[in-house]
């Protein structure tokens, strides 16, 4: 398949509903053994192990299991309606808000380094990549740059965060980026 980059995913999917179940199946496999330990740890054979599928069909879908990531990455982030008024929270931040609130000890293991090297930078790329196209369709100068710079803050307040007032916080100082 290749051609993946961090966040971005190729969309020349095949719609046969044998290769959409194995590519779901294999997706949470990764979710599951993600739940469990460390990236690093991860193989494609422990994947597959986890979805009952053969190695040959992790390779018809993904290189690597980075592309695998990728695209679940890509997929939940695609379900995230981009505000475009500028009146308007940023839909993006307020999905990372979320989805940290879900999760607290695995995003806190993740920033600390505790689920591998690769997986927080890919998720940072892929959330850059969608809050650059919310940016972007409000017009927003420097979309990528600021992109970049919101998400990374953001990422390290949610880290430090103890009160409850998170996504207001967040949203306050992304709102004064780009004013």
């Amino acid at each position: 398949m290749g051609g993946h980059l961090s966040g971005q995913v190729q969309t020349n999917v095949s719609d046969d509903p044998r290769a959409v179940r194995t590519r779901a199946t294999l997706k949470e496999a990764l979710m599951h053994l993600l739940q469990q330990g460390d990236w690093s740890e991860i193989t494609a054979s422990a994947i597959c192990r986890r979805a009952g599928v053969a190695r040959s069909s992790f390779y018809e879908h993904f290189d690597t299991k980075a592309d695998l990531l990728d695209e679940i990455f890509s997929d939940i982030l695609g379900d995230i309606k981009p505000s475009t008024r500028p009146s308007e929270p940023l839909a993006t931040l307020n999905w990372l808000v979320s989805h940290v609130g879900a999760a607290p000890d695995f995003f806190a293991d993740a920033m600390a380094g505790k689920r591998g090297d690769a997986l927080l930078p890919r998720f940072r790329a892929a959330l850059k990549v969608r809050l650059e196209l919310e940016l972007s369709l409000r017009g927003v100068q420097d979309a990528s740059a600021k992109a970049a710079y919101i998400i990374g803050g953001s990422m390290s307040c949610l880290a430090e965060a103890k009160g409850c007032n998170v996504r207001e916080a967040v949203q306050k100082m992304a709102m004064r980026l780009l004013v």
